[in-house]
């Protein structure tokens, strides 16, 4: 037999090349460094199931919406522990003449209450289109103060909206049909009860936006950023500004293909003023996209085109930003375990990591909202589906 001697000097190389290759496979899998686990998983009973928003942080409490289940399978709004994963039902919709059911965006929290929508009922004189509601705690319970119910000539069915308010008490959000143009409204609500109209969307007039399905952003000055899900002059959806003196103008037609199509997730801002954004379908790998818009120049940028191994389809929960800059999200599909959906984390150079891939029951599946963050950097999201049941799930993720 033939014996073959390596020099030292082969060996290193050889040595050198399989560390090589093993660095590139480590640098191609997905990061998984970060423990998932299910916090509570909804039962469809009196606390309620299929929550499609993502929950609100306030202390070590989660707060957030269940579109259904509860009283007669009519919604509800919740509490979770993030250290026991302890569920309390705050509240559960009753429908009827005198109250809404089927909220489908989260809640804020503003001087003690919570206020969000539902996008239908009451069903009392002006048909049930949805409303906008305030719980107040009182005791041990908490009492509903219903705002405003729409009547469809100023909006129909507030869809993943979560109401934001300027330094004056005000309320702003959307709905996604309904108005003048049968194609959406834009509303303020001041403290008093009081609706405004701030645009009227429109299926029949040439470049404008159609079907807002989410909420705005406002800056310090006071102006609004949202999108349509889709009208503008290509018909894929818009991004577009109310100034704070109330001028209404489109910012970006989205012109579908690689360049995107229906943004459902309202717009964010970083400290220069430049947009972020999602889109549902479209970019390069067809399956969403991350976008940038800067309103000086009118420039947009796709950060990162999804390619269905990081994700499909993000949904209607905006983005969030660390304090380092980093973008972070949910996609409802896509992923590299069972087609469940991502938690991924997009860095400023346009690196994205997915932190989690989710794989169905007894695992989350289809995260639609947004993240939110402790500090000590423990992400929280929310599941319409899976868990230990299939109604939902909030999910806790622990660098």
């Amino acid at each position: 037999m033939n014996s073959v001697r390596i020099s030292s000097s082969s060996l290193a190389a050889i040595a050198l090349a399989l560390l090589t290759i093993a660095l590139l496979i480590a640098f191609a899998l997905p990061a998984r460094a970060q423990t998932e686990s299910v916090l509570y998983s909804f039962a469809y009973g009196p606390e309620g199931g299929f929550p499609l928003a993502g929950p609100m942080l306030k202390g070590t409490s989660l707060y957030g919406t269940a579109s259904q289940g509860g009283y007669n399978a009519n919604g509800t709004v919740w509490a979770v522990n993030t250290i026991t994963g302890k569920e309390t039902t705050l509240y559960e919709f009753q429908a009827g003449d005198n109250d809404g059911y089927t909220p489908m965006g989260g809640v804020a929290l503003y001087k003690g209450s919570f206020y969000g929508t539902t996008c239908g009922g009451p069903h009392g004189t002006n048909g049930g289109p949805g409303m906008v509601f305030k719980l107040t705690k009182s005791k041990k319970t908490y009492v509903e103060t219903v705002l405003h119910v729409f009547d469809t000539a100023d909006g129909a069915c507030p869809t993943y909206v979560t109401p934001v308010f300027d330094k004056q008490g005000n309320l702003y959000g959307t709905t996604s049909g309904g108005g003048s143009g049968n194609s959406g409204t834009l509303f303020k609500l001041t403290p008093n009860g009081t609706l405004t109209i701030l645009h009227n969307f429109c299926n029949y007039c040439p470049g404008d936006g159609q079907v807002p399905q989410s909420g705005v952003t406002l800056d310090k000055q006071g102006n609004m950023y949202g999108t349509t899900q889709i009208g503008g002059t290509y018909s894929y959806g818009t991004l577009y500004e109310v100034t704070a003196g109330g001028t209404y103008k489109i910012l970006y037609n989205f012109m579908g293909g690689d360049d995107g199509l229906y943004p459902l997730a309202p717009p964010v801002l970083d400290k220069k003023g430049n947009l972020y954004g999602t889109t549902e379908n479209g970019g390069a790998g067809g399956y969403g996209t991350v976008w940038q818009f800067n309103p000086k120049t009118g420039q947009k940028t796709i950060l990162h085109d999804f390619v269905y191994q990081d994700g499909q389809s993000p949904w209607g929960g905006a983005l969030v930003f660390d304090k380092a800059g980093n973008l972070y999200g949910t996609t409802s599909a896509g992923g590299t375990v069972n087609g469940s959906g991502t938690i991924f984390k997009l860095a400023p150079d346009g690196t994205l990591t997915t932190l989690y891939s989710f794989s169905d029951s007894p695992d989350g599946d289809q995260p639609y909202g947004s993240v939110v963050f402790d500090k000590q950097g423990t992400i929280y999201t929310t599941t319409t589906h899976g868990g230990a049941t299939p109604y939902g799930a909030v999910i806790k993720l622990t660098p």
